[in-house]
């Protein structure tokens, strides 16, 4: 047998034997190479946890990444918040005192409303008798005002300045009503001019009869005839059914004792 002819056979010796390991290893195989397999799945699965571990740890991350940026946004929103929130805890703080002292003020306002009230029922009593039902009737309702628990302290301060504003607008124009009088026990009715509260006038529905309102005396006297005309212009222009004009009527005198007397 030749060189060349000995090798051929020692190949195809080793690859016969290959196969045989091949065979047995398929079989079953030796320890080792288990081993070897057991390691190999071994290094696969912790190289599974590896990945999975990689990608926790970048979840990880990426939260924490934006509760970082969140927390920058909560600073700068607490930084542009905390200046009006003050204000607001400086103006709380001012409307808490303001009420403590509208509940003083309440109990100090009422006895000067009362004290307002009866002022203004004097002065009416005293004043000239024009629209005495309806001034009267004002009067009286702000008492019934001061006495309703359901009224509250704004309410009435102002329902009572505006009484004061009513009587003081009354001095300022010209005023017409009707009113009946009574005279050793008869009536007659009579259409009554204002000139603030400066005087009254008052002619009979017929117009045969013109008369004064007397402070001093507190009665109604006689005015010459002559000026029924122009108190009856005046009644027309009072009830603006006649255009503005210069109309000339006596005067009374003022009275000083009334006005002592109203003090």
């Amino acid at each position: 047998m030749n060189r060349t002819l000995a090798g051929a056979v020692i190949v195809a010796s080793l690859a016969a034997g290959a196969v045989a390991v091949g065979l047995a290893y398929a079989q079953g195989g030796s320890p080792a190479v288990d081993a070897t397999v057991q390691a190999n799945q071994a290094a696969r699965a912790a190289q599974s946890r590896i990945d999975a571990l990689d990608d926790q740890t970048r979840n990880m991350l990426e939260r924490y990444r934006a509760a970082i940026w969140q927390t920058q946004q909560l600073k700068v929103y607490a930084e542009q918040v905390e200046p009006p929130l003050a204000t607001q805890e400086a103006e709380r703080a001012a409307l808490a005192a303001q009420a403590r002292d509208l509940a003083t003020n309440t109990r100090d306002l009422t006895p000067l409303l009362l004290k307002m009230i009866g002022s203004l029922e004097k002065f009416v009593a005293l004043d000239l008798p024009f629209l005495q039902q309806e001034r009267r009737e004002r009067i009286e309702g702000l008492k019934r005002l001061m006495t309703d628990p359901s009224a509250t302290q704004a309410e009435k301060y102002r329902r009572v300045v505006e009484a004061y504003r009513i009587e003081g607008d009354y001095g300022r124009v010209f005023g017409a009503e009707r009113m009946e009088l009574t005279e050793g026990g008869g009536k007659k009715v009579i259409d009554v001019l204002r000139v603030g509260r400066t005087a009254l006038y008052g002619l009979t529905l017929d117009g045969r009869e013109a008369l004064y309102w007397d402070p001093a005396k507190k009665a109604w006297l006689g005015l010459a005839a002559e000026h029924r005309g122009e108190l009856r212009e005046a009644l027309r222009i009072a009830r603006e059914t006649a255009a503005p004009l210069v109309v000339k009527l006596p005067v009374p005198p003022p009275v000083v004792a009334a006005a002592k007397e109203a003090k």
